[in-house]
């Protein structure tokens, strides 16, 4: 009797906070306001790591490996840079990749500390403060932000047009192509650009859907619902075609799930909100501006063009890659650009993007049981994610939201999780 409560003690000297995770999650509008997303991160990147060297409670489950391994291949395509400007870019995504994949390592960890409503609320907030930049970029479209950290950057820094709209930040891109009857207000806020806006969208919502499932609170139900319907217009203005794919992706998905399980009302539900959203979004010429952007742009052209030439060089470099994108001699814009995939594999080789796509396929694979309705709207985000990477970028918001979702998945998969088995159908 006596063994009890010091065992009980010793449980808790060795669990985790959760507040290192969490504070990536709730300050993340501050963090984006002092221009420090990614410094913040290392700082409690490093909190982390203490915390995780100084436990008993870590814990490693398959894909923890791989993404491991794909972390430290990145170390030796560091050779292959070439200029001080490119170092630093590598060192950039290098510590993005530090700080979600301890993020990954220490969820998976922490238990009931870190239960999987926490991070479901956290990552819903994120979703609050996307769609508010949203509209913010709306109403705003020129404003851009100074933050501290930008303003005490050097000028040979703030010169490169990437690392000046990292720190400071406009709230919307204001494009004008060659030819065009319109200027395209295209929302970006809290991200530096349109496309990020959507990639965040696209990951957050079924993140937001789950929240839906799991509360008991009627406010942050009609909170969530107010939220869906404020982000049509911002989704409508950045015209991001990859967005509403991925959006009717994830919800085709869930629906098919729910059909073999014979849940028929909240599949007629989804139905139903689908063919209202997709009667607004083209009733307000959604397509008509798509095809404007594609007709002046040719976005799509303009990509294929990329990614056989980013296919071809890495061809020649197949092991390390170059260790960070390089200009293209056909193009304005960078090889190893215009989706996550080409980024790993020009930069990192053919090995680096395996060791990724087998964290993020096997993942996937390992935890597509799913057995409740949170989970399988938490699951969809992987499965989306596997379809976006190959046009669109991670900035360090989305790429965190994939490795969130993934820890909680895995831990419930394998036993860690505080809430059960999963059994029930809300599995709220």
């Amino acid at each position: 009797m006596r063994d009890a409560p010091s065992t009980d003690a010793a449980a808790r000297r060795d669990s985790l906070p959760a507040w290192p995770v969490l504070a990536l999650l709730w300050g993340f509008p501050i963090f984006w306001m002092l221009g420090a997303i990614v410094i913040s991160g290392v700082l409690l990147t490093v909190v982390m790591l203490s915390y995780l060297a100084h436990s008993r409670a870590v814990r490693f489950v398959p894909g923890v490996y791989a993404f491991t391994a794909f972390v430290a291949w990145v170390i030796p395509c560091a050779l292959m840079i070439d200029s001080t400007a490119r170092l630093l870019g590598l060192m950039y995504r290098f510590s993005i990749l530090a700080v979600v994949g301890t993020a990954f390592v220490y969820t998976i960890s922490a238990g009931s500390a870190l239960s999987r409503r926490k991070i479901v609320n956290g990552l819903t907030f994120v979703w609050f403060v996307t769609i508010i930049g949203g509209l913010l970029g709306m109403a705003f479209p020129e404003v851009r932000l100074s933050t501290p950290v930008g303003m005490m950057l050097p000028s040979s820094l703030t010169s490169n047009d990437y690392v000046y709209d990292l720190f400071f930040p406009p709230f919307a891109e204001i494009q004008h192509p060659y030819g065009s009857p319109q200027t395209f207000i295209r929302p970006s806020a809290p991200f530096p650009y349109a496309n990020s806006w959507g990639v965040a969208i696209v990951l957050l919502t079924p993140v937001a859907t789950a929240c839906f499932l799991m509360t008991r609170s009627r406010v942050l139900r009609v909170a969530i619902v107010v939220g869906l319907a404020a982000m049509i217009g911002p989704a409508m203005a950045t015209g991001n075609r990859g967005m509403f794919v991925g959006l009717i992706l994830a919800a085709v998905y869930v629906v098919v799930r729910l059909a073999v399980r014979n849940r028929a009302a909240p599949v007629l539900t989804i139905a139903v909100l689908g063919v209202i959203g997709a009667a607004v979004l083209i009733g307000n010429g959604l397509l008509t501006q798509i095809s404007t952007r594609q007709e002046y742009g040719d976005s799509s052209g303009t990509r294929f063009t990329l990614y056989g030439e980013t296919i071809a060089r890495t061809l020649q470099s197949p092991l390390l890659g170059y260790g960070a994108p390089r200009p293209s001699p056909a193009s304005e814009i960078s090889l190893g650009t215009q989706g996550y995939i080409w980024t790993l594999m020009f930069s990192f080789g053919f090995v680096g993007l395996a060791f990724f796509l087998i964290f993020l396929w096997g993942t996937t694979l390992r935890t597509f049981r799913a057995p409740g309705d949170v989970d399988l709207a938490l699951h969809s985000v992987l499965i989306v994610a596997s379809v976006i990477i190959a046009v669109y970028g991670l900035d360090i918001m989305q790429y965190l939201t994939i490795m969130l979702v993934a820890a909680v998945l895995l831990r419930r998969r394998y036993g860690l999780d505080d809430t059960g088995t999963g059994n029930t159908r809300t599995d709220g």
